[in-house]
């Protein structure tokens, strides 16, 4: 038996951290959709997903601080320009302090980046109640009106789109996926098996888990 899970294990070990295996799961989730060529005369909406932003070391230092997923913000802005008459949805914000202290969410940061961009936060409405992509679709499905077939973009990362789509498709909603934030080159070659320095080993794990996450998507509630 134990010789089994040694086995095991080594071949997951082999596919996990020697070859690419998580980056090319990764650049098939970012391959899954791309950005639209054009769109509809009249976009309805926008549901931006949270992220982008450190919540907590923007509280600890007092300075904004942003993360690898800012474009869901700055690509964001574009689209609000592009689209001036269309409503705006920013949505998650759980807060990430201890209840010792004063709540301090993402939201409160990406309030902060939109104003010091120029934005008026009140033409943009903030769901602060989501834990989670699917609770994400859930809370902001009120402020979309399907019944008039309403034109809605969904902007989050490239390697996340796959799964908030399928959770929105679960639940009835249509929208045109803006996937941002790319994190591989949009022509992938699996060129040959590789054992690099040990950063390529870290990559490899970086991009496993990535993918991993992205297509974790099945798991996520459809009950409420």
């Amino acid at each position: 038996l134990y010789k089994i899970i040694n086995i095991i294990t080594l071949i997951l070990f082999i596919l996990i951290v020697i070859l690419p295996t998580g980056k090319y799961l990764l650049w098939k989730l970012e391959s899954s959709y791309s950005i639209p060529k054009t769109f509809p005369h009249d976009i309805d909406g926008i549901l931006i997903l949270g992220g982008g932003v450190n919540a907590i070391l923007t509280y600890q230092h007092q300075q904004m601080s942003l993360n690898e997923n800012v474009e869901r913000l700055t690509e964001s802005i574009d689209l609000m320009r592009r689209f001036p008459n269309a409503k705006i949805v920013y949505s998650g914000g759980t807060p990430t302090m201890s209840k010792l202290k004063p709540q301090f969410t993402g939201i409160d940061v990406a309030k902060m980046f939109y104003t010091r961009m120029g934005v008026d936060i009140n033409q943009i409405i903030f769901e602060d109640k989501s834990k989670n992509t699917y609770e994400n679709l859930v809370f902001s499905k009120k402020f979309i009106d399907n019944k008039n077939n309403e034109k809605w973009l969904l902007v989050t990362s490239a390697f996340h789109m796959k799964r908030a789509m399928s959770v929105a498709e679960k639940l009835k909603l249509n929208f045109i996926p803006y996937p941002v934030d790319f994190i591989l080159k949009k022509n992938y070659r699996w060129k040959r098996l590789y054992i690099k320095k040990a950063t390529s080993f870290l990559a490899n794990m970086k991009h496993f888990e990535l993918a991993a996450h992205g297509h974790y998507h099945m798991c996520e509630r459809t009950d409420i």
